[in-house]
């Protein structure tokens, strides 16, 4: 095993643990049923039950890239808080490489948000979720996870050099939301924003996900999950390269524990 490696397998380790220790960090998963209710209610009462499966998807996917984008930055919070963060430093283990172990154990948490939103489907409204497309739903979500895993390690960049981060941290996640197309598919958005959301593996990720939902067959299976895969490489490259650059810097100007 390459360094890399065997530092993210540690990190993911300390992440279980810190699960344990903190309950409070999985309080967006206490979110996830409400925001069913909100989806699954505005297709019921605008009459678009046909609607209802996506209704479901939508606040599966906040969950998992909220939880990414909040926890992942709040673990390096923490550890800064703790004088932890030095320590972390001074091991040979990249950083990037400790931040993605964490966050790719923070989004196969969040990932239960699936069965949260099923049962508020099932139990509260009647929806029961069928996936017409198993494969293409499950390669479509283990595409999304690794680039929500990507996407929540970039997020943590900004907490290595920030102060007070968590105004950009809580209000965050709502923009990316709109810009994957989670709430509305991508195409929907006025131009500009359907052409920027092309850049942004989410985009192509909801999309599949919703395809993958419906009877009729799911075009272009390969090109897109090589789509969602590419981008979230790209992600997570530009993740390792921004770490290392901000390393440097906090190194260098001795701002290691306070930014």
């Amino acid at each position: 095993m390459t360094l890399a490696s065997t530092t993210a397998a540690a990190a993911m380790r300390v992440q279980l643990g810190e699960f344990r220790r903190e309950p409070g960090s999985l309080l967006t998963l206490v979110n996830a049923p409400f925001f069913a209710v909100v989806m699954l209610s505005i297709t019921e009462h605008s009459g678009r039950d046909d609607l209802a499966v996506y209704a479901l998807l939508a606040p599966v996917m906040m969950t998992a890239l909220g939880m990414a984008v909040f926890e992942a930055g709040e673990s390096l919070f923490r550890d800064r808080q703790a004088g932890v963060l030095e320590a972390l430093l001074t091991t040979p283990g990249p950083l990037w490489a400790i931040v993605l172990g964490r966050v790719v154990v923070i989004t196969a948490i969040s990932l239960i948000g699936i069965v949260e939103c099923w049962l508020v489907g099932a139990l509260g409204f009647g929806v029961v979720a069928t996936v017409p497309h198993p494969l293409v739903f499950a390669a479509a979500l283990a595409a999304t996870a690794f680039g929500i895993a990507a996407a929540g390690a970039l997020m943590a960049s900004v907490f290595v050099v920030g102060r007070n981060v968590r105004s950009f941290q809580n209000s965050l996640s709502f923009p990316l939301f709109l810009l994957g197309g989670v709430m509305v598919p991508a195409a929907m958005l006025p131009f500009g924003l359907d052409v920027a959301s092309k850049a942004f593996f989410l985009s192509w990720a909801t999309d599949l996900l919703r395809d993958s939902l419906t009877p009729g067959p799911v075009d272009a299976v390969a090109p897109r999950l090589l789509a969602i895969l590419g981008l979230s490489a790209l992600t997570l490259a530009f993740t390792s390269l921004l770490m290392r650059l901000l390393v440097h810097r906090i190194r260098g100007n001795g701002t290691v524990g306070f930014a």
